[in-house]
């Protein structure tokens, strides 16, 4: 092959690299590996579509797990069918640091309802936007939940997705908005759930990390009998502090427009 000829082949070898590399792609993004992590099988997790009744349907989990952790639910519903897991309603987040919660927990084997992160706002549409400012993962024993934005849910306190949770009457009206998922009952032995949160408060400001993580201890048994008279009773009243309004207690005073 001639001078000529080589020069003519390399120069058509570099054209066809060059249209290659502008087909939205540059050398280092066809170079770096995908980002893979080990993914949490399907069945572990209750599917957000699931067929549910009107006790078991993911807005009146969600719920039911912010009004346990407000104290005003036991952590066993359904006589002991669901363990709610705790959420840190007052946890705060701040620009450029991370907050961690550890939980340590010894449960029978039950299904667990997760809470991940929660919004409030007078409005659907300001809970639906507050929760767009996160980036939710959760992972068990090491392996990640799919596709997580899947799971938020959006509700009213007093809306018709909503039965046997008790809010004070200055928050019935409030809507809400839940990353919320049932995790089948797990093997006996110990676990680790883990929730990372990544809030992005402000374009100008660096992202707030929240992080939960539940050190599980999961019994060789189901509910005892115990446990399941927890559960409170499905026909019986609400709790005398329902009637408490929120303005005139201080357990809980963080509950108007916020997310956690």
């Amino acid at each position: 092959m001639s001078a000529v000829s080589r020069t003519l082949a390399l120069l058509a070898w570099l054209c066809a690299v060059a249209a290659c590399a502008g087909c939205g792609a540059t050398s280092a993004d066809v170079a770096a590996p995908a980002a893979r992590v080990a993914l949490l099988p399907d069945r572990a997790v209750r599917p957000p579509e699931a067929k549910t009744d009107m006790d078991t349907n993911p807005a009146n989990l969600a719920s039911a797990v912010v009004t346990y952790s407000f104290g005003q639910l036991a952590e066993y519903i359904d006589a002991a069918a669901f363990r709610l897991l705790p959420h840190d309603m007052a946890q705060a987040s701040e620009p450029g640091r991370t907050v961690r919660h550890v939980y340590r927990l010894t449960v029978p084997r039950t299904r667990l309802v997760l809470d991940a992160a929660v919004t409030t706002a007078p409005t659907e549409a300001e809970a639906r936007q507050l929760a767009r400012a996160f980036r939710v993962r959760v992972s068990l024993d090491g392996r990640y939940l799919r596709s997580p934005e899947r799971y938020w849910v959006f509700y009213r306190n007093n809306g018709p997705q909503i039965c046997r949770i008790y809010f004070p009457g200055d928050l019935g009206s409030l809507h809400m908005g839940a990353n919320s998922m049932v995790f089948r009952p797990l093997p006996p032995g110990r676990h680790r759930l883990r929730v990372e949160l990544r809030q992005e408060i402000a374009a100008s400001l660096p992202a707030a990390r929240l992080v939960a993580d539940y050190h599980l201890r999961v019994l060789p048994r189901g509910p005892s009998a115990a446990e399941r008279a927890l559960a409170p009773d499905e026909e019986g009243p609400p709790p005398p502090t329902n009637r408490v309004p929120l303005t005139f207690r201080n357990d809980h005073p963080e509950l108007l427009t916020s997310g956690h």
